[in-house]
């Protein structure tokens, strides 16, 4: 039973590659970081109207499941050949150090395990969609039925992040707060560390300037905590929690989108910008007020600076949040 949970996971964890190499020509890091946004937008796309209207909880495991497979049924062959055509990176001594840092901090992850009260929401709420059938429907601390959204939940109708970790546990057969805790929180965390990655590709030339960009950041998670709400703790203490992968992933994806759209002016860009806002959404409130300010912010200075024929593609990018974060106020009353 361990080697096919495990076998599982493995598949799980490979569906992000696939996804993204339909869309994406570039290297292997790009397309499994293109393919876990998509993947998250899609279950945004998917889970809220199938939450909104109250349907059990395996017609939306069924009907993401079915997406992601089709997606990646699309994807292997330009997946494959992404895979061929890797080609030796010019690594270094400091490059080196990053990646054994890194590697360091993912591994904590599997050895160790932080809880908190957030912990006791969100995975009861994906514990009951396993267990009962039902999204959102019941108190997450008695387990009493409501039959409505009601407090916290109307949050998460909108920002269902626990859904999503029920439908890996359920593809998976792993338990919730397992595959929270233990399975896809370094894969979070070395998402993250992707993304700085493709950063460092927009700011250096050099493998040895990437190197130490990497590692300084890597070295600042571990030493400037500060206080329990900074990045670094998010980063490395509970990045399995929506709020967390906003600070860890979300605000430098879209750092990233911003670089990337200055340096190549590219209209892919502009609408993967739009899957991130959507993908934002995902993960809480805070997600879709942090993807509205730093899209908003950005389109401000687009506006200002003459950029019209660019217009409505950050107007496009603004829908998610912008739809999501009306509809929840609607509700909330």
């Amino acid at each position: 039973m361990i080697a096919i949970n495990t076998l599982l996971i493995i598949i799980a964890l490979s569906i992000p590659f696939f996804v993204g190499a339909v869309v994406t020509k570039e290297s292997f890091l790009n397309s499994y970081l293109n393919g876990q946004l998509m993947i998250w937008a899609l279950f945004e796309l998917i889970a809220v109207p199938v939450i909104w209207f109250r349907l059990p909880f395996y017609v939306l495991f069924i009907s993401y499941i079915a997406v992601l497979a089709i997606l990646s049924i699309v994807g292997i062959k330009r997946g494959i050949a992404l895979l061929k055509g890797i080609e030796k990176p010019a690594v270094n001594i400091v490059y080196i150090l990053a990646i054994l840092v890194i590697a360091f901090q993912m591994a904590m992850y599997l050895f160790g395990m932080h809880l908190d009260e957030d912990d006791a929401r969100w995975i009861a709420e994906a514990n009951d969609a396993l267990t009962k059938g039902r999204m959102l429907l019941d108190n997450p601390a008695t387990g009493e039925y409501l039959g409505s959204f009601r407090g916290e939940m109307v949050k998460d109708v909108f920002s269902p992040w626990a859904m999503f970790i029920a439908c890996f546990a359920r593809f998976t057969g792993v338990r919730p707060v397992v595959i929270a805790h233990t399975v896809y929180a370094p894969v979070l965390l070395g998402l993250s560390y992707i993304i700085y990655h493709e950063i460092t590709k927009l700011l250096f030339k050099g493998s040895t300037e990437r190197g130490l960009f990497l590692l300084s950041v890597a070295v600042i998670n571990m030493f400037f905590g500060g206080n329990p709400y900074t990045q670094s703790v998010f980063s490395l203490v509970r990045i399995w929690q929506g709020k967390a992968v906003v600070a860890a992933v979300i605000i430098p994806v879209i750092l990233m989108m911003i670089l990337r759209i200055q340096k190549n002016d590219d209209i892919g860009d502009w609408l993967l910008l739009t899957v991130v806002g959507c993908a934002a959404c995902l993960f809480s409130g805070m997600g879709i007020a942090i993807g509205f300010i730093m899209i908003g912010a950005y389109g401000a200075y687009v506006c200002a600076f003459g950029h019209i024929k660019r217009v409505g593609l950050w107007v496009v990018a603004l829908v998610p949040s912008v739809l999501l974060g009306l509809s929840y106020y609607m509700l909330r009353g």
